[in-house]
């Protein structure tokens, strides 16, 4: 199947970015998220052979297992995972998974796009996926990925936006509170122009969140600009359309939001696209006055010192002369010994940036 490119519907065809604009009209949704996944039954050759070899390893697992299979709720412990990765090794299985992510996604999936990635064995995975899967056996839930259209969309959308990576609004209220007084008291004058980038913003929760900021400050649509970018396909069309088919409860509360601001006509200015913030900004180098990089730096996406590093000085590079950056977390201790605070604000001043108190996390003025 050929991979399409990522401009089809939405952004011009000159333009290799994909882009989105926040809207919550089902036609639109459709189209675009039909741009990104496959429709209909899923039939390959190859596929089907990793079915039938899981279905056999599953048959002996269930055979020689002592312990009841798996189900939602299910409390696992270690000689349950151990006994499953005997008889069901995740690596065969991440194999057959990656082949269905290749027929299922219209797009080239990064490299970390596996199962292995996220789980360290097949409970974990199940775990992991309990809102969508019921099923202990990998050939049926395979089958099932193939056949179900619906089903297959749910799946993708909380394999790729899992939950512990955080997300909801007003995630940084202190920040938010520290950034408004900033805002206020230097964009007074009527032309000044604000352009805001929210750099790994996963499911843009704080994308509106900015646009609510503004809003707040009395900052004309006009005058303003909002990005939200992520590498992540699926988590760029769920922020920018409010979908989220594995969370019917999420998606609702997130579209009230969306459609709060919509009415407020705040929303204009705002865009979503996909993007590698650790790449040099290019045509938008030196374009923004506010860049936030939340709960990213120093966490488990990004902890290797020289990427870290790599990733500030491009973002920093991306701020005008007088700009602000921003960045919080919500890490556990670990992390913190891993990169403590201090670490990052030496990143931040070697980038050229002076260090000012912020109401949460670290911030910095060019």
């Amino acid at each position: 199947m050929p991979k399409h490119t990522l401009t089809t519907g939405f952004c011009s065809s000159n333009d290799p970015v994909l882009r989105f604009t926040p809207t919550c009209d089902p036609l639109a949704t459709h189209v675009h998220l039909y741009n990104l996944l496959t429709p209909g039954v899923i039939r390959d050759r190859c596929l089907q052979r990793h079915i039938e070899r899981l279905r056999h390893r599953f048959r002996n697992y269930a055979a020689c297992y002592p312990y009841g299979l798996w189900a939602p709720r299910l409390v696992v412990n270690d000689e349950m995972r151990s006994l499953t990765e005997t008889y069901l090794p995740l690596e065969e299985m991440d194999s057959a998974f990656r082949r269905l992510f290749e027929l299922a996604l219209r797009y080239r999936p990064t490299p970390l796009a596996t199962i292995a990635v996220s789980a360290t064995d097949w409970l974990d995975f199940l775990t992991q996926h309990r809102s969508t899967v019921s099923s202990a056996n990998p050939a049926h839930l395979l089958q099932s990925l193939c056949d179900n259209e619906t089903f297959r969309v749910s799946f993708l959308f909380e394999h790729f936006l899992p939950r512990r990576n955080g997300g909801g609004f007003n995630r940084y209220p202190r920040q938010l509170g520290f950034l408004k007084c900033h805002l206020e008291q230097k964009f007074r004058g009527d032309g000044d122009v604000i352009r805001c980038l929210d750099a790994a913003c996963g499911t843009g929760e704080g994308t509106y969140d900015l646009a609510g900021l503004l809003r707040d400050c009395g900052i004309p649509v006009a005058r303003q600009g909002i990005n939200g970018s992520t590498i992540e396909p699926l988590e760029l069309f769920a922020a920018a359309h409010g979908f989220f088919p594995h969370d019917p409860a999420r998606q609702s509360n997130f579209r009230s939001v969306m459609r709060s601001l919509m009415d407020d006509n705040v929303l204009e200015g705002v865009g979503f696209q996909l993007e590698d913030i650790a790449l040099p900004g290019g045509k938008d180098a030196s374009a923004y006055d506010v860049i936030v990089c939340n709960g990213l730096l120093g966490g488990p996406a990004l902890h290797v010192e020289d990427d870290v590093m790599r990733t500030v000085a491009a973002l920093a590079g991306r701020l005008r002369p007088g700009g602000i950056f921003l960045a919080a977390d919500r890490f556990h201790g670990g992390w913190k010994k891993t990169m403590p605070p201090a670490c990052l604000m030496e990143m931040v001043s070697q980038c050229g940036l002076n260090a000012i108190i912020a109401g949460e996390g670290i911030a910095a003025v060019k």
